[in-house]
């Protein structure tokens, strides 16, 4: 046995090319990108899952929550299945402005899916329709969220309200990182825009994040402020998961500003928790934003792919495994043998660091017909590991091919053919080799019996000769 892995093109790393091009400069033209919040014109209330999966929700003005068929996802919370749901009370107040519920979400990245990955989902406020079967974009990774935004002044009441999304028919999970109601009469008029991310590039955040890792370099604030505040003192002010005041900065605004904590190698990097960074312009607070600071998120293995079977004749068999990774930095996998007569473990570096969602390559070969259970982990650089992924294939042996394929089933043409959809259903395993669908049914079947073969099963080899598909008996002797 011997294994290899696919060297894929090097991803380009937008966050460390964000950090180094980042400058403390003055203000520069450009439009506005996409993906960065608007002020919530005044936040009354919200519940957000980005410190999902190793945080609890940030939640303002929340009376209750619940769901059915869903988990915790990569800053987000998961609808899995057509029919599953997430369903808030909000506490809205007496004299509040119009109103706008907002959603930040997604449909998963599914390539299989239409654009990408299709999600409908149905939203409703105390019961009265909003939106039936939207769709969001599809997206992955900390940029991929879209914030849709509805008004819905007419259909809430003072006190509670509750706000219910049901998935629809789903081909790829539906992803859901924030549920708001906000004021369209801003409690910020002084702000127009504003972002927690890991670094800046050209005046703008590389990323949108709330969940940071004690190996990032930096958690930063972006705001942009409207150019009546250009030339005023502003102010940054992070607060540390005990409360208590941990740095404060300050500086002339210019339309684009951040200020930032530096986390790798310093003290923010023990000290785990939530955290919250206030933004002021003289004197006066103007933004409240929490983030975490954590273990980052661990990757997960979408799914395998891999043949059912393989042959024993020492061939390369190749293989995918499709990932997702949201802080996009694996660099080790790990295949563990479950099950096998003789078959040796194997790790190695699959060069996907970078990205947040995708695949990578691998082979194997074997010469033993057996039957092989691998565990596949994936690792990132901070030490956190995925769940296990477990798939089988069975190693088969087929010496005389080339007389099954050939000869021998010319030979049993005449008198062999059988009804192919009777023996299917009764087949006890089924492969793939060299385009014949190879079947084991019980020999009672099929009569074929001999001192030399196996009693208790007969192999079928089925092919198709243009329209008409014939299925051939053969004895186990024949495939070795």
């Amino acid at each position: 046995m011997n294994r290899h892995r696919a060297r894929r093109q090097a991803a380009v790393i937008l966050l460390i090319s964000g950090l180094l091009g980042f400058a403390l400069a003055g203000p520069q033209g450009g439009q506005a990108d996409p993906g960065i919040a608007p002020v919530p014109g005044g936040t009354l209330a919200f519940l957000d899952f980005s410190p999902y999966p190793n945080g609890a929700p940030l939640q303002q003005g929340v009376v209750t929550w619940t769901g059915q068929g869903w988990t915790a996802g990569a800053g987000s919370l998961q609808l899995l299945y057509p029919g599953a749901f997430v369903e808030v009370v909000f506490q809205v107040p007496s004299a509040a402005p119009v109103l706008q519920l907002k959603l930040t979400h997604r449909s998963a990245y599914a390539p299989g899916c239409p654009d990408q990955g299709f999600a409908p989902v149905t939203v409703t406020v105390n019961d009265a329709l909003i939106a039936q079967n939207h769709a969001p974009p599809a997206g992955s990774g900390a940029v991929g969220f879209t914030t849709n935004a509805w008004e819905i002044t007419g259909r809430v009441v003072p006190g509670s309200n509750r706000i219910r999304v049901v998935a629809g028919r789903l081909c790829s999970p539906y992803e859901v990182r924030r549920i708001e109601i906000a004021g369209a009469s801003g409690a910020s008029p002084l702000v127009e825009e504003y972002q927690m991310t890991h670094g800046i590039r050209n005046n703008r955040p590389v990323d949108a994040t709330t969940a940071f890792s004690p190996t990032d370099e930096r958690a930063m604030l972006w705001v942009r402020v409207i150019p009546g505040v250009v030339g005023r003192w502003i102010e940054w002010k992070f607060y540390q998961p005990s409360g208590q005041l941990y740095f404060e900065y300050g500086r002339f605004a210019t339309r684009y500003n951040w200020g930032w904590i530096n986390i790798q190698g310093r003290r923010a990097a023990r000290l785990l928790g939530q955290w919250r960074v206030d933004f002021f312009v003289e004197g006066q607070r103007q933004l409240s934003v929490p983030f975490t600071i954590g273990r980052g998120t661990p990757p997960r293995i979408t799914f395998i792919e891999f043949p059912g079977a393989i042959t024993a004749d020492g061939e390369k068999n190749w293989g995918k495994v499709h990932f997702y990774d949201p802080d996009g930095d694996i660099v080790f996998v790990e295949f563990e043998v479950v099950q096998a007569a003789h078959f040796n473990p194997f790790s190695f570096d699959p060069d996907v660091e970078g990205q947040t969602s995708g695949s990578f390559g691998f082979y194997v070969y074997a010469r033993t017909r057996q039957t092989v259970t691998l565990k596949v982990t994936l690792f990132d650089r901070q030490g956190n590991a995925s769940e296990p992924y477990l798939f089988t294939f069975q190693v088969i042996w087929l010496a005389r091919r080339a007389v099954l394929v050939g000869s021998f089933l010319r030979r049993l043409a005449e008198n062999r053919a059988i009804v192919a959809p009777l023996l299917a259903g009764l087949a006890e395993e089924m492969w793939t080799i060299g385009g014949i669908n190879v079947l084991r049914v019980p020999a009672g079947l099929t009569h074929e019996r001999s001192a030399a073969d196996d009693p208790r099963a007969a192999v079928l080899a089925l092919y198709d000769p243009g329209l008409n598909p014939r299925v051939h008996v053969a004895p186990p002797s024949c495939l070795g």
